[in-house]
């Protein structure tokens, strides 16, 4: 029995099934939280397929105002909850800049590890982009100095989040963003099963996994498909995910002509099996911290095409891979798909241990730990 547990805030803006909540999910299943009080607040509590294992577990959620526009009450209800809770470390994991300012409060009110931790490295395209990025950039110059640690998936990450003069000062941590390696390994008869299960069987498999954003490009996948399916009939495209673009994406393949040949799946508790069941894993990301889909993709020992803005720290093995810009026209980005039509998906490679979630989540266990 523990007496004095360490109390930890995890932040996040928005809690729901996406690649951070995987990363936060996976490492703390991975500690011994016995000797931790773990808080996960955010501005934004959604449906999310990993909050009820986590509540199983003791993890407690805590939502600030429901939205991440209404910034100065979430700093109202986070400065309430940083000095109620008295936490001994707060890990913020950002996206953006303006959440280093609660570094800041976290400083004033005695916390003694403050981790800033980005998974980022561009802003979503919206009206006020020009605006945010202009904020974000105030943000960081202001409030970097205040963490006692700067960690990131990337370094195009890094760069992204944290001021030069911090970075050439202290340089930063590199976190790769574990997954369980051996959960995702290869597994043909579980293949066989869901393609059964899917109705794919004698057909090919082009697959992706994420939100469905305009950050994920699930648009010229579409575009993609419809070229490929023109070739390889028996192509299927496997969407899996949720996200505000699910309409217009639905209304496009309807318009392509391609929508009985398209699987909108939702979300899923078990991503490994999807995976098995794919011929080829598509990520035309416009801007990705990391993209942890892609290290799963590689550890299912699936053959990869990924856009040019995905970091090289994602790329874990000697997989197969097409690199292209998510620019490209869409012809190009199918030509290297069919290419992998024909290749053979039970060959086995090694994979860059680093990425083993038992070692990542040890690291931060020990810092949450420390005094």
């Amino acid at each position: 029995m523990y007496m004095n547990k360490r109390k930890i805030c995890v932040y996040l803006q928005t809690w729901e099934s996406g690649g951070i909540e995987a990363f936060i999910s996976n490492t703390l299943h991975h500690m011994n939280l016995d000797k931790m009080n773990v808080d996960i607040v955010v501005d934004v509590m959604r449906k999310s397929v990993f909050t009820d294992a986590l509540q199983s577990r003791g993890v407690h959620f805590i939502e600030l105002s429901g939205s991440q526009h209404n910034i100065i009450q979430n700093y109202r209800l986070f400065k309430r909850i940083i000095r109620l809770r008295q936490y001994d470390v707060i890990h913020l994991n950002l996206f953006q800049a303006v959440p280093l300012v609660y570094l800041s409060l976290a400083k004033r009110y005695g916390v003694s590890v403050r981790i800033a931790h980005s998974h980022n490295t561009d802003l979503r395209k919206s009206f006020f982009r020009g605006l945010k990025l202009h904020i974000h950039n105030a943000a960081k110059r202001l409030f970097t100095r205040d963490a006692t640690q700067l960690w990131a998936c990337s370094n195009n990450a890094a760069q992204f989040m944290f001021s030069p003069e911090m970075l050439n000062a202290r340089g930063y941590q590199f976190i790769p963003n574990g997954i369980d390696m051996k959960r995702f390994r290869f597994n043909s008869e579980k293949r066989a099963q869901v393609r059964a299960r899917l109705k794919l069987e004698n057909t090919f498999v082009i697959g992706h996994i994420g939100r469905l954003c305009y950050q994920k490009n699930q648009e010229l996948l579409l575009d993609v498909f419809h070229i490929v399916h023109q070739q390889l009939p028996q192509a299927r495209l496997l969407l899996v995910g949720e996200g505000e673009n699910e309409e217009n994406l639905k209304e496009k393949a309807c318009a392509l002509h391609i929508d009985k040949s398209v699987i909108f799946y939702g979300t899923t508790k078990t991503p490994e099996e999807l995976l098995w069941s794919m011929d080829v894993f598509a990520f035309p990301s416009r801007f990705e911290g990391l993209g942890i889909v892609m290290v799963e993709a590689q550890a299912a020992n699936l053959p990869v095409v990924y856009s040019a803005n995905i970091p090289s720290e994602a790329v874990i093995s000697d997989a197969e891979f097409t690199h292209l810009e998510p620019s490209y026209d869409a012809s190009k980005w199918a030509d290297a798909i069919i290419k992998f039509s024909k290749l053979e998906r039970n060959i086995l490679r090694p994979l860059d241990n680093r990425y083993d979630i038992a070692q990542s989540s040890q690291y931060i266990s020990r810092e949450y730990l420390q005094d």
